[in-house]
């Protein structure tokens, strides 16, 4: 057996171009943004995703569970081969080494193409025309004043969909809440051309309690470019969800990106509902960053709240208490820590947070055009 005429081993030279497509595209944001997101990306993106959004559950989801049972079967068959054809041993060996490489460099350059290079792309706030810098305490209050008025405004309208508790709850199905969040981002095409493109709506993962476990909402899985949700989460925060895993499958993936888009996505659509949990979202960051440099106002900032939002907050705060600092929800959160920092997000899980200075240029913008 020669390894060296096996014909997969020419997928080992996707490890050295990989690295030469994220090389490039950490050294220029022309080609990050001009040559590969807007042009590559979007071909890419929406082709695969026209695929894959034929079926209704997640195909990344299948993968990932089949694999599971799956190799654990192919290595007890590897390890009866080895036995039983001692002459082949050393042989087998190598080949097994060089399914395993192929396999690596296929999923890493898919990984690169997929998710990786964006990255290092132009800024959505560029494309906004925002402009992100310091801001003072007053700029944050005032941001909070305005999503608190907004958010109560958008609750009294769902007071129809209360239970018997008073908690917010979603009258439509999931798949229903994921074409209504596909919607708004095509309302947004129009401001903002560069999110064009034909994408499938959302969808719900099956083991959702298993995502709570870890603290995931969502995953964007670019090697089959599904926008990944969790159903499990409290109501009102699915929708806003699923409009953050659309903003990584529109091309932008660092996650304060994510969390403006899915702000801007769910003011553009349609429904209160949709509405109300971007604004609760946003609400929630500039909250709790007023929260850290001024408590006296994070407490005028509540006596503005509808009392509903109240009880929906305490709905949403009971339910992730229950997995709070377990060994599988840390492990997680070190896990995508790294994950974020291996991409030169430098502040890890606390990308998320920046979000803050993205909604307070937002503000300062319309305060302005007021």
């Amino acid at each position: 057996m020669n390894i060296l005429k096996k014909k997969r081993i020419w997928l080992l030279l996707l490890f050295p171009l990989s690295f030469l497509i994220s090389a490039l595209a950490k050294r220029s944001v022309f080609f990050a943004e001009e040559v590969f997101a807007k042009r590559i990306y979007k071909v890419i993106s929406i082709g695969i995703s026209a695929i894959t959004g034929i079926f209704p559950f997640s195909l990344a989801e299948c993968i990932v569970l089949g694999g599971i049972v799956l190799l654990p079967v192919l290595l007890i068959i590897f390890i009866v081969h080895i036995l039983k054809r001692k002459e082949q041993r050393f042989e087998r060996c190598l080949l097994a080494i060089l399914n395993v490489a192929c396999v690596a460099a296929v999923v890493l350059f898919l990984y690169v193409i997929g998710c990786g290079v964006n990255y290092h792309r132009v800024s959505i706030a560029d494309y906004r025309g925002i402009t992100v810098r310091e801001s003072s305490k007053e700029e944050l209050y005032g941001l909070c004043t305005s999503l608190a008025k907004e958010a109560s405004a958008l609750r009294e309208e769902l007071v129809c969909y209360e239970d018997e508790e008073g908690v917010v709850r979603l009258p439509v199905s999931n798949r229903t809440l994921g074409k209504m969040t596909r919607d708004a981002y095509k309302n947004l095409y129009e401001e903002l051309p560069v999110l064009r493109g034909i994408y499938p709506a959302p969808k719900g993962i099956g083991i959702s309690k298993f995502y709570s476990a870890m603290e995931i909402t969502g995953v964007f899985t670019c090697w089959t470019m599904e926008a990944n949700v969790n159903v499990d989460i409290p109501d009102m925060s699915r929708a806003v969800t699923m409009a953050h895993e659309l903003g990584h499958l529109h091309g932008f993936m660092r996650e304060d990106e994510a969390n403006y888009l899915a702000y801007l996505a769910c003011q553009a659509s349609d429904s209160a509902l949709v509405k109300y949990s971007g604004t609760m979202l946003a609400l929630v960051y500039a909250g709790n960053a007023l929260a850290s440099q001024d408590m006296e106002l994070y407490g005028e900032l509540w006596t503005m709240y509808h009392p509903g939002m109240i009880r929906d907050f305490m709905d949403k705060s009971a339910y992730w208490k229950q997995y709070e600092n377990t060994v599988i929800s840390e492990t997680a959160d070190k896990v995508n820590d790294a994950y974020l920092k291996a991409n030169e997000q430098e502040d890890g899980v606390k990308s998320y947070g920046r979000v803050v200075d993205l909604l307070l240029a937002e503000y300062r913008k319309n305060v302005q055009m007021q």
